[in-house]
């Protein structure tokens, strides 16, 4: 969704096995709104991240814009105006222009749960 005010808040510590995730410093953070959805993340779902200021176009990227709020957005660039900006994957919200943004991580998984099992459902 909308930029969300910069507070690191911890839920708890969970160690991530190299075997999937890789090597590397990562955070996962829970999505908060639909502006992503179009990238297949959801409010709810949890995004692991890679700790790391380093990025390619087109990555999706945690980025603390104007020093103060945090917010998860594909990064694109404009070769007409010769700048980056911050893209929502849902046509209702505007592109944010990368004027003071600081990337903090780049999303390299996302983790949802799939509901209820219909192997639990019973005849």
């Amino acid at each position: 969704g909308e930029p969300l005010l910069e507070e690191e808040y911890v839920e708890k510590y969970i160690p991530l096995p190299k075997e999937i995730f890789g090597d590397g410093e990562l955070f996962i953070l829970r999505a908060n709104g639909d502006s992503m959805t179009g990238a297949g993340i959801e409010s709810g779902d949890y995004v692991v991240v890679r700790k790391q200021t380093d990025f390619e176009i087109g990555d999706i990227v945690v980025a603390l814009v104007d020093n103060s709020e945090t917010t998860l957005k594909r990064i694109l660039y404009d070769e007409y105006s010769g700048s980056a900006y911050l893209h929502p994957e849902n046509p209702e919200y505007p592109d944010i222009p990368v004027t003071d943004c600081q990337i903090q991580g780049v999303a390299v998984y996302v983790l949802k749960s799939l509901g209820a099992s219909p192997l639990r459902r019973r005849r």
